[in-house]
């Protein structure tokens, strides 16, 4: 019973206990739910096609290329480029893996020093591009190229350098993940790098440049395994560059890594 004092109210006061709903608060549930039902389906189509933590890379599909295989100081194709080159830019050189976290086949390797023909995944960012071989892909060797010197197999050295940087894989880095970098990537790159993709110190300048130097000790081995505990972090490294072409390695045993609180 209502007393003549009390105010008339038409709020509805819904308690979660209750076991129905009023009528005004479902009516907004059954517009409100569906619209955020779309916005999250929109975001989740809409939003990784803008976010770009630094600059995009890419995968395409699978394409066959041909070209000289290398297996030092990186697993490498040397591919001559069309035109009119001089000795110092006749071939890109590409590096290679295997299309899950691991290095390239030993099978595939068995072909070094070959001209082959071999059917792989380009992966490419920030002008540097690795190749992903299946670990079931057969190379098939071929003739060289008409009028095609091989040059600069040795590589040339251009003096002792300390760089500053991060430790990167040279694949997911590239383009098969997004973001590619620091520490929302080290779980990624470690299982990459532990797996024998190839690592590199990705490097920056003044002018935002970058510029990828792949990781080997002094003899030119394999880091990998020493270099786990630092991936992602920024570090600072000394040791001798070397150019094969476009590619450029860092030769440094892992003693010579310093680990750096900023950039």
């Amino acid at each position: 019973m209502r007393s003549d004092n009390e105010i008339p109210t038409t709020d509805e006061f819904y308690q979660g206990f209750s076991p129905t709903i009023p009528p005004k608060i479902r009516g907004f549930l059954w517009v409100l739910v569906p619209i955020i039902a779309v916005v999250v389906v929109v975001l989740s189509v809409v939003l990784p096609t803008i976010h770009n933590q630094y600059s995009t890379g890419s995968y395409t599909g699978f394409r066959e290329y041909e070209g000289f295989l290398m297996d030092k100081p990186v697993p490498h194709l040397m591919i001559p480029r069309p035109g009119n080159t001089n000795a110092d830019n006749a071939y890109s050189r590409y590096v290679l893996a295997s299309t899950r976290k691991a290095s390239v086949s030993p099978n595939v390797l068995e072909f070094a020093g070959n001209w082959v023909k071999i059917r792989a995944l380009p992966v490419f960012r920030d002008g540097m591009t690795l190749l992903a071989v299946s670990s079931k892909a057969e190379p098939e060797i071929i003739e060289p190229p008409q009028n095609q010197t091989l040059t600069s197999l040795e590589g040339q050295t251009l003096g002792q350098f300390t760089l500053s940087g991060e430790i990167v894989d040279t694949k997911c880095n590239l383009g098969v993940m997004k973001p590619g970098q620091l520490k929302v990537h080290r779980d990624c790159a470690i299982r990459c790098i532990s797996g024998g993709v190839p690592p590199s110190l990705r490097v920056v300048d003044a002018s935002g440049n970058i510029e990828y130097f792949l990781l080997v000790d002094s003899q030119s081995q394999a880091v990998n395994s020493s270099i786990l505990d630092i991936v992602a972090d920024p570090v600072a490294v000394t040791g001798e560059v070397v150019q094969y072409g476009d590619l450029f390695v860092l030769k440094a045993d892992p003693d010579n890594y310093d680990l750096l609180s900023f950039f």
